[in-house]
């Protein structure tokens, strides 16, 4: 399709519902695609400039090189808007600073109202200037008001009316010059020429500048032989309130340009209207799918009413202007990931610590060094990733996709990853477990032996146990009798789970942590649920049985199930069965459990005697006796 006549949206419609996927650099300016199904659809080079996806499902779709933006038409119509209010805003200020020229006629009051005018706008000005428009700003200034309210000699009801008319022109104009700055910087975001932007500007400072002449002209009534077009204080105070209004407006547009966050509101009211009229793709489902390349000014990826925007696995390498475009409650609107997801090789060494990248497609980006200390990357594509060196402690990285990543040398201390997180064809040599040395200056590395390397699949192997761990805290040390009414628990659930699956068991104070590895398909959480209703069920018939391990045993027991797969006796069959099952029986009948005790293997199988931990029992050594 080539860049001539405006393809409608029902010709697209209708050839993609025939299977055509092909429509590069079509012309689809002002077309509606509002709530359509489009997914696989192949627009690079397309000229989507004004047009309407909103609510569309944009899967997978290719809008690499597209133009998007405001059409010209609707350029024109925003600029006169803009320079419209630009010009009454700035009249409005310059109204009301020329009209406390009206003081200077020898009042007392007066006099005090007008000096108390120029003070709050100074105020305004340099509170906004350091503070931005945030709270804290109008804090102080509110603070200014009341301060100036007492100190003004407001008793008399003269003096009253002019603090009043004094503190409103102030608020009105910085009211007014902000919105001046607000509307200038619409025109620049929504990419009109530079003469524009000027032209809103020029707007507003010849309405300023008129609304001091309408100021002026009162002064001539009360100032005795004061030509209302001659009189040199009029106009120098008129000349001097318009020229500081558009210097204070160029100051605070410029520190929106430089997207400083304490003028996130007043940019996010100028991006707003630069993108009215705009691409929209709010609250369009565009998993999957690539700006390669775009110029995306003047596009809005705002929520939209009816559902959120879906920016998942989103590719934006080399796309342009993205801070002119509307990104709503995207991960774009961190600046630190928008360079880099459209500058791949910007992460090196940057630091993106606390950076929400979940769902960010970082396939091939350079984050060598890169320091990404809590970092989101739960969801995301990290395929090919270069992340050498990088510092990933207590990352979030569940679902996330790391196959061909590069990570020799990485950091993985307390990292968050699970079951979905994906590790194929891993680069690896080793990798630390710690961010900072301990008193020995050890970061646990993996493989410990400084001269050992990771072989290839090593990486997968070593993360993949880690991943299949179960660790279950166990209270006051083990009861024989409800250790083994948990683990008949958690086999029966879970049928697949063998004697193996029990790796270490750890004494921590008057506590045991046991570790089990099971497959990933097992749901952890119900695992552990099963083990809880096992063993408390195994505590109450252990109450009844009275205890078979004495205090100074547990520690004995613990270590002797770290080293040896725990096996049940059944006394009243003077038969042995193994928790987990072997050839011969799948299932445990646990008996009158007075007749019953637990060995570890030990060479005496009486419950309160555990001897030899590595040596099991020989047939006729066992006791029926408890």
């Amino acid at each position: 399709m080539g860049n001539g006549e405006i393809v409608k949206a029902q010709g697209v419609l209708r050839r993609y519902a025939a299977g055509e996927r092909d429509f590069r650099n079509a012309n689809l300016r002002g077309v509606n695609f509002k709530g359509q199904d489009l997914s696989g659809a192949n627009f690079s080079g397309a000229d989507i400039r004004s047009a309407n996806f909103t609510n569309a499902t944009l899967r997978d779709v290719n809008f690499t090189q597209a133009r998007a933006g405001l059409q010209r038409r609707r350029m024109v119509l925003q600029l006169l808007l803009i320079t419209v209010i630009a010009g009454i805003a700035g009249r409005l200020q310059g109204f009301l600073s020329g009209l406390f020229t009206i003081f200077t006629s020898g009042s007392p009051e007066g006099i005090i109202a007008f000096y108390v005018y120029l003070l709050l706008v100074l105020v305004v000005y340099f509170a906004i200037s350091l503070q931005g428009f945030t709270i804290r700003a109008f804090g102080s200034i509110l603070t200014a008001f009341a301060v100036a309210f007492a100190v003004s000699g407001v008793g008399t009801f003269t003096g009253t009316t002019a603090f009043a008319v004094a503190v409103s022109g102030a608020v009105a104009g910085a009211i007014a010059v902000s919105g001046a700055v607000a509307f200038a910087f619409a025109v620049s975001v929504s990419g009109a020429a530079s003469g524009a932007v000027a032209g809103a500007f020029v707007g507003a400072g010849a309405g300023a500048v008129a609304g001091e002449f309408a100021g002026v002209g009162p002064v001539s009534v009360s100032v005795p032989f004061a030509d209302p077009f001659v009189d040199p204080f009029a106009f120098a105070f008129a000349f001097s309130g318009a020229g500081t209004g558009l210097l204070f407006s160029l100051y605070v547009g410029w520190r929106i340009l430089k997207e400083d966050e304490k003028f996130d509101i007043l940019r996010g009211i100028g991006l707003a209207l630069a993108v009215w009229g705009g691409t929209s793709f709010a609250g369009a489902d565009l998993t999957g799918a690539a700006f390669n390349q775009a110029l995306l000014k003047g596009a809005n990826f705002a929520d939209s009413r009816q559902s959120k925007t879906n920016v998942t696995h989103v590719c934006w390498k080399q796309a342009t202007q993205l801070n002119r475009a509307r990104l709503g409650n995207v991960i774009l609107q961190d600046r630190r990931i928008r360079t880099l997801l459209t500058i791949p090789e910007k992460g090196y060494k940057q630091d993106f610590s606390d950076a929400n990248l979940r769902g960010a497609n970082l396939s091939g980006v350079t984050l060598e060094n890169a320091i990404l200390r809590r970092a989101v990357l739960s969801d995301a594509l990290l395929t090919q990733a270069i992340l050498k060196g990088a510092i990933l402690t207590e990352a979030q990285a569940v679902n996330a996709d790391f196959t061909g990543a590069h990570l020799t040398g990485a950091t993985l201390e307390a990292w968050n990853i699970d079951s979905t997180t994906t590790f194929q064809n891993i680069d690896c040599q080793y990798v630390f477990l710690r961010e900072h040395p301990d008193d020995k200056g050890n970061r646990e590395r993996r493989p410990h032996n400084p001269d050992k390397v990771f072989q290839p699949g090593d990486f997968e192997k070593f993360f993949k146990e880690m991943l299949d761990d179960v660790q279950i805290l166990i209270r006051n040390g083990i009861e024989p009798i409800a250790f083994r009414a948990a683990f008949q628990k958690i086999m029966a659930e879970h049928p697949t789970i063998t004697q193996d699956a029990i790796q270490s068991i750890q004494k921590k104070g008057p506590d045991l942590l046991m570790t089990l590895q099971v497959p990933s398909s097992i749901d952890k959480a119900k695992l552990e649920q099963h083990w809880d209703e096992g063993y408390q069920a195994g505590l109450k018939a252990g109450k009844a049985a009275g205890r078979l391990e004495s205090a100074d045993k547990i520690e004995q027991l613990a270590f002797a199930m770290a080293q040896n797969p725990p096996t049940i006796y059944n006394t009243n069959q003077n038969t042995n069965k193994n928790v987990a099952g072997d050839d011969q029986s799948q299932t445990i009948d646990t008996g009158d459990v007075n007749q019953s005790a637990v060995s570890m293997g030990d060479e005496n199988t009486v419950s309160n005697q555990v001897s030899n931990p590595f040596k099991p029992p020989a047939d006729d050594e066992r006791s029926p006796s408890t």
